[in-house]
């Protein structure tokens, strides 16, 4: 277990009851679920070198309806370090999956729109990146919405299940990854991004939610 772990679990104390790590994207991240979270408690924290996600229990247990995108990653890709693990037992409802879903979506979609309008003062290249920070999540609430098996190739799982071409996501992808580099015109890979978010955006706008 590594110092970050033990330090936290040291400045903590019996306050902690538990420590999980889990994954976002290629990054290991860590959640630890406290009985409270006082304002002096985050002055001791804050001289960590890695900050973890902090949450009461009850933040936990009942904010699932709030951040079920979030928390459905967590309870997908988590690994106890200690204590419990109340994530087993969160329920992730569907419905509030394809609402958080349509607003990310579509919050992505609006954004892009306007940052394109200006980007004659920016790097279009750092723009087009910067649509595609860390798909991971949001990849894997879609196949969870639909019931579809998670997969190594969860571009194509997400292509497949919605009947959308996703390979300019997944060419970004290895781009902010150093495994490829641009190929195309710039302002292709923008029209390209905005069909796609607008295509998912629709369906899962009109997806009937079966629980």
């Amino acid at each position: 277990m590594t110092t970050e772990i033990e330090n936290i679990k040291e400045i903590l104390g019996d306050n902690l009851v538990s420590l999980a790590e889990y994954q976002t994207g290629n990054d290991a991240t860590h959640l630890a679920v406290c009985r409270d979270l006082d304002f002096e408690t985050l002055q001791k924290l804050k001289h960590l070198g890695e900050i973890p996600l902090l949450l009461t229990k009850e933040e936990l247990v009942d904010g699932a309806d709030v951040f079920p995108i979030e928390f459905l990653n967590i309870k997908q890709h988590h690994t106890i370090l200690y204590g419990e693990d109340f994530m087993k037992d969160i329920h992730i409802s569907k419905e509030h999956l394809r609402h958080q879903l349509e607003f990310e979506i579509r919050s992505k979609l609006i954004h892009l729109r306007g940052e394109y309008l200006q980007y004659k003062n920016k790097d279009i290249e750092s723009l087009i990146l910067a649509a595609v920070p860390t798909l991971t999540p949001l990849l894997g609430a879609l196949l969870y919405l639909k019931n579809l098996q998670e997969s190594p190739d969860m571009f194509s799982a997400v292509s497949d299940g919605y009947s959308v071409d996703t390979h300019i996501l997944k060419d970004i992808y290895d781009i902010r990854r150093g495994n490829a580099e641009f190929r195309e015109d710039r302002d292709q890979y923008i029209r390209s991004i905005i069909k796609v978010l607008s295509d998912i955006g629709e369906i899962v706008d009109e997806h009937e939610v079966n629980e």
